[in-house]
Order: C-alpha cells, then sequence, then structure tokens
C-alpha cells in the first residue's frame, strides 16, 4: 500500500492512532490470538513480535515482559468490555426488565455492541476472558480486581436482588454452572446446553442459556 494511501486504525475514543499507538494495538492483537490459542505459558514473545510485524525491542520498549504484556492486554480490553456490558445492563434496569433480560444483556454485550475491534472483537475477548479463568491467580488477579470486579459486582447485584433469598452456596454454584455454560457457548462453533442438541447461532444459544439459568436459580428457592 503507498504510504499516502495508509490511513491509521481508530482508537476506542474514535481518534486516529499514531503510529506509536499504532504499534501497541497491533502488539496487543497478536497477544491477545497468541494468549486465546496456546495459554500464557505456552505464549512466545517472539512469536507475537512475528505476528504483529514488530520486533522484540519494541515488544519490551512498549510492554516490558511477557507478564507485563500479558496484564495490559488484558486491562486495555476491560475498558470497552465494561462499557458496552453495563450500558446493556443500565437499559435494563430502566425498564424494571426480568431477571431473564438482566443476564441476558450482560453476556450478550460483547457480542451485539461491540464498538471498536482494532485490540479485538468483542468474540474475541470473551474466548480471552475464557483462558483467563484457566491461567494462575498471581498472574490474573490483579488485573481482574482492578479493572473487571466492580463492573462484574453491579451485574450480580442487580441480579441477586431479585433472588434475595436464595443461600450463599446455591448463588454462588448457580454462577459457576452459568459462567461454564457461557463459555462454551463463546469457544466452540456448535455448543451444547444441558444435553439438548448443539446451537450453532451464539445469540440463540445465549437466550436459551438466560431463560435456563432463570429456571435454575428459581429451583434453588
Amino acid at each position: 500500500m503507498p504510504k499516502s494511501d495508509y490511513k491509521p486504525p481508530m482508537s476506542a475514543d474514535g481518534q486516529q492512532m499514531n503510529r506509536s499507538e499504532t504499534t501497541k494495538a497491533l502488539i496487543m492483537r497478536a497477544a491477545i490470538s497468541s494468549f486465546i490459542l496456546k495459554g500464557y505459558e505456552g505464549s512466545s514473545m517472539r512469536e507475537i513480535a512475528r505476528a504483529a510485524g514488530s520486533s522484540m525491542g519494541l515488544i519490551r520498549y512498549h510492554f516490558g515482559q511477557k507478564r507485563d504484556l500479558y496484564r495490559d492486554t488484558l486491562a486495555c480490553i476491560s475498558e470497552q468490555y465494561n462499557r458496552v456490558c453495563l450500558r446493556a445492563l443500565r437499559e435494563m434496569q430502566e425498564r424494571s426488565s426480568s431477571p431473564e433480560n438482566l443476564i441476558f444483556a450482560w453476556l450478550a454485550a460483547p457480542l451485539t455492541r461491540w464498538e471498536n475491534d482494532t485490540v479485538a472483537t468483542g468474540e474475541e475477548v470473551l474466548r480471552f476472558l475464557n483462558k483467563m479463568g484457566y491461567e494462575p491467580p498471581a498472574l490474573t488477579r490483579e488485573v481482574y480486581e482492578s479493572h473487571y470486579a466492580y463492573a462484574l459486582n453491579e451485574w450480580l447485584g442487580s441480579l441477586r436482588a431479585h433472588y434475595a433469598a436464595l443461600t450463599e452456596n446455591d448463588w454462588y454454584w448457580c454462577l459457576l454452572a452459568l459462567r461454564g455454560m457461557y463459555f462454551n457457548i463463546i469457544s466452540h462453533q456448535d455448543c451444547m446446553l444441558w444435553s439438548i442438541p448443539s446451537l450453532n447461532n451464539k445469540l440463540v444459544a445465549l437466550k436459551r442459556l438466560s431463560r435456563d439459568a432463570v429456571r435454575m436459580l428459581e429451583s434453588c428457592l
């Protein structure tokens, strides 16, 4: 492509990114792909640099070590993830929506409302977050608590208000089951829900999951 035709990618706020920001975005995009596919331990900084069309020196300049790249990338995507999920949640709250709609709005938001895929698509972000659940807590806990927990807790609080009588054990068991099925849907083209034949439309599957999650919660009351 002639240099005069080059158009820098756009940042999350709609502004054109400068060369340094573009380099960082390309590195984070390559890193997310690698971390999804191979996990933290299996990912190589050299391979990430090659995939990004960059160099080890530039990765170290912008991010430092692999641990820093992982955490910075996880923190970066949290801004848009939290924004789209919370916006969907608040719209449902304004309508005094049912628990099923509160669940679906939050789970589907990264797929239906994602605004900027310069670093990752909403689906890639969800797959990255799924993979995060299998990484050592020492690697992920700090970023999770500082960048994700507050938004997730707001959603859980809005949902829990509908099930105040639920015991702590039942509540966390239901959440664990919900999380497992959610990421099964996100991570596979064909997914199974409660032994029902496979679905390859993720939004249809998430709608069914939301409905079944409500039934599961109500069965514990």
